[in-house]
């Protein structure tokens, strides 16, 4: 399996001449991207995607760029833009048309599927505001940053439109960071491409580097299953590590772990400035990608990142302590709008995203750190007890809902807690029993329709709470 990794490089105070050449770049780039969007509309959406990515290329460029095999293209580029584009720019364009489209189709799919029902709008066609053009081996040259020379200052070889309409390569110098050299140390390796990036008014050069790993495979007896119900509101995860016994086909409870503290103080944060974007909103109408707006939702964006990578990472470190342990967490539905209430259906989506974030980031890190991830679908585990499999309640004497009650037994519980119990509970039934799907493969879902509960009273050995004083009211 293939890992890959970016790295960011800052352009050092390139002068005004070499910026100029840099915005005229990506501006002449910016306008053959657009093109691509648009021819690909013409030839057929459903074509164009129907091919593989060096099928595509090759067929928008003999609709667009005039040879001998195809003398008169239908949607000849020179027509529409001006000045001379060069290979590396149109076939840059063009990958990136091919990849936005075959996203938006996705979409568009997922869409008619279940978003249509949902209240969700309906996805429109690409229309880039941010461009970043990549570079391929031809165009740049990448040797002077991989030298190890204690400097912090390094050159970058851009091939870049001049004033005059001509390219020539140019000299940028770049910062370079420690962690380039940490990753090249850890067996990863960086490819012959650079991808040019604006951000205000700075450019920065992203590289990729890669690294194969073998990929483990899921073990079909773990020794450990470490549960995790992603909250985002009081504590960002609930983590349950449990203890297998295939021999009495158990399970034991070792240890429940919250994830809160500092990264609650930036959710808190996060909030607290969205709350300032409703209210510019409410007072001015002003759109939240307008002004001092767009700053603020900057900032949302980010403090978003900070928060679902170091709760990833959170996740993974408890992993790491274990041997043949399965991550397990709950299966993402979808969101269901509300029309009416606008500040709740956004925190619905925020909340969805850092969900996704938390989950594609374990998932990346699970390969590298040698666990393995798996998904149960959530249905019923908030609601059900986790002792006796009755109906429940959320309640807190502060009038929030941090704490479970059962309306039969009288168990009450940390809300979490009781999730991950059942959680817990309805993934180890699964293994128990051996799902299969089709294919004769073990399902890497749960289905809904698998049991909560066994058909015999689990004693307090067998993953009862009860006795562990410390989680109960």
């Amino acid at each position: 399996m293939k890992i890959v990794k970016t790295v960011l490089l800052k352009v050092y105070e390139p002068n005004k001449e070499k910026k100029e050449a840099l915005d005229r770049t990506l501006s002449l780039y910016a306008e053959v991207l657009k093109f691509y969007l648009e021819v690909i509309k013409k030839a057929g959406i459903y074509r164009v995607v129907s091919l593989r990515k060096k099928q595509a290329l090759t067929f928008l460029e003999s609709i667009t760029v005039s040879t001998k095999s195809h003398p008169n293209p239908p949607y000849p580029i020179g027509e529409t833009i001006k000045t001379p584009v060069q290979t590396n720019i149109r076939r840059s364009a063009i990958n990136k048309a091919y990849g936005m489209i075959k996203s938006y189709v996705s979409n568009l799919k997922n869409w008619y599927k279940e978003g249509k029902e949902l209240g969700h709008s309906k996805p429109s066609y690409p229309n880039p505001k941010n461009f970043s053009l990549t570079y391929y081996a031809t165009d740049v040259e990448l040797q002077d940053i991989f030298l190890r020379d204690g400097k912090g200052l390094h050159f970058v070889r851009l091939k870049v439109l001049s004033e005059s309409g001509d390219y020539r390569k140019r000299n940028y110098p770049v910062k370079v960071y420690k962690r380039l050299f940490e990753l090249m140390d850890k067996g990863y390796v960086p490819k012959n491409t650079a991808t040019l990036i604006k951000k205000d008014k700075d450019f920065y050069i992203a590289l990729t580097l890669e690294k194969i790993v073998k990929k483990k495979k899921q073990p079909k007896k773990p020794k450990t299953i470490i549960n995790v119900d992603l909250n985002i509101e009081r504590n960002l995860a609930c983590i349950g590590v449990f203890d297998i016994d295939w021999k009495r086909k158990d399970s034991k409870l070792e240890r429940i772990h919250f994830i809160n503290g500092e990264l609650l103080r930036l959710v808190k944060k996060r909030d607290y400035l969205l709350e300032l974007v409703r209210i510019k909103q409410k007072l001015t109408g002003r759109s939240p990608t307008r002004e001092d707006n767009k700053r603020l939702w900057r900032k949302i964006n980010n403090l978003n990142k900070d928060i679902a990578l170091k709760t990833a990472r959170e996740i993974a470190k408890v992993a790491r302590e274990y041997e043949d342990a399965i991550v397990v967490f709950e299966k993402l539905k979808g969101l269901i709008g509300e029309k009416k209430k606008k500040s709740k259906k956004l925190n619905r989506k925020l909340n969805f995203w850092l969900r996704k974030k938390i989950t594609d980031r374990v998932k990346e890190l699970s390969v590298e750190e040698d666990f393995s991830v798996d998904f149960v679908y959530p249905g019923w585990t908030s609601k059900k007890c986790s002792l006796c499999g009755a109906k429940g309640e959320r309640f807190s004497p502060s009038g929030s809902t941090a704490l479970f009650r059962c309306l039969s037994c009288g168990y009450t519980v940390n809300a979490d807690v009781n999730a991950v119990f059942n959680q817990h509970f309805l993934y180890l039934s699964h293994l128990l029993t051996g799902r299969r799907d089709e294919g004769g493969r073990r399902d890497s879902v749960v289905s809904p329709e698998t049991s909560l509960k066994s058909s015999r009273k689990r004693t307090q050995s067998k993953g009862s709470l009860k006795s562990n004083s410390y989680f109960c009211v």
